[in-house]
């Protein structure tokens, strides 16, 4: 199939702006796309979707109704469907072979706990000697276990590509691909400038998973102990204000749970902070010079004294930063990657 020929579907489930990120750089190039979600949070202000569908106001029963109202329009005006975090138009992904048998594409974009096992995770970090991991599901049982997995095979079997990481991937049995998170670089507004003050900024989407009370007690010890900068705490707070906030600080604290860099860190680095977060390169597969300090709730209040004391240092992994997320995250880069699987023929038919 031609670039030129693609009309792309793009949902319903939302995870930290990708799919409306990824719609807006995919029609910078003339591909017509449709991007869709269920719900809006407040994260999303500013972000561009075709179609909302909000639950406010409704039973039920009116809005599985007016939902299954325009998957026929959505199955008919396209012929690639790029969907989110284990979850596509119908219940128990049962879209996914009538998908196949009209010889439309279909791609699953896992990221995280959509089918992260952590038990298996658990294992593995060990191995590694990494200690500090959380999750929704963590001991959710049997049961639990059994619906992700019955998701997952289905997917696998249905889906033209699957894409994944290696830090989430365990149960995964067939080949998947890595494509990195997209970011709109260009509208993120890069400043490495030092505030005398320095601002220290933590946006957390879940404060138990983001390790948020670490966070504040670090923070508060630091201020007893005399150091003079800017907390910024940002909940359920718009993009846009998130964005602008960073642009102006100097130093941002992401999830200390993790063993490489979200999408807030992703931001961060865009806007010059230096960032405070999850980078463990051999479990997560990174790029080893992502420029994240690895931070967890053992060594934050360390790690946040030292970026603190050395305004040099944040300098450095600021201007490190924004050239990382050009190089890898760029929503430009990551539609071309969209393309050339787009535009390829099936596993099997090449």
């Amino acid at each position: 199939m031609l670039e030129k020929d693609l009309k792309v579907f793009i949902g319903p489930v939302e995870i930290a702006n990708i799919g409306a990120i990824l719609a807006s750089a995919l029609e910078e190039r003339g591909i017509r796309v449709t991007v869709v979600r269920i719900g809006m949070s407040p994260f999303s202000a500013g972000m561009k979707y075709d179609k909302v569908f909000d639950s406010q106001g409704l039973g039920k029963l009116q809005m599985i109704l007016k939902y299954l109202y325009h998957l026929p329009k959505l199955f008919l005006q396209h012929d690639v469907f790029i969907f989110l975090f284990g979850t596509s138009l119908l219940p128990y992904n049962l879209d996914l072979p009538i998908l196949k048998l009209f010889h439309k594409k279909a791609i699953m974009w896992f990221l995280g706990d959509d089918i992260r096992h952590y038990e298996s995770l658990e294992v593995a970090a060990n191995k590694a000697g990494i200690k500090h991991f959380v999750g929704a599901d963590r001991g959710a049982g049997a049961s639990a276990l059994k619906k992700k997995l019955r998701m997952i095979r289905m997917v696998e079997k249905y889906a033209d590509y699957v894409i994944s990481y290696p830090d989430i991937s365990q149960l995964l049995t067939r080949e998947y691909c890595t494509i990195f998170i997209p970011m709109d670089v260009c509208n993120i507004r890069y400043n490495n400038a030092p505030n005398l003050r320095p601002g220290v900024v933590h946006a957390p989407s879940d404060e138990k998973m983001k390790g948020t009370s670490y966070v504040l007690e670090a923070a508060e010890r630091l201020k007893k102990e005399g150091y003079d900068f800017e907390f910024y705490l940002l909940r359920n707070t718009s993009n846009t204000e998130v964005r602008e906030t960073l642009s102006e600080a100097d130093i941002a604290v992401d999830q200390l749970f993790a063993d490489a860099a979200g999408a807030f860190a992703i931001e961060s680095m865009a806007a010059g902070c230096a960032v405070l977060g999850g980078n463990i390169p051999e479990f997560s597969r990174c790029p080893k010079e992502l420029p994240v300090v690895h931070t967890d709730p053992d060594n934050v209040y360390q790690n946040l004294k030292m970026l603190l004391d050395n305004p040099e240092l944040r300098r450095e992994l600021g201007e490190k930063g924004r050239k990382y997320v050009e190089k890898y995250h760029d929503s430009r880069k990551i539609a071309s990657e969209f393309v050339k699987l787009l535009t390829r023929n099936k596993p099997g038919q090449d």
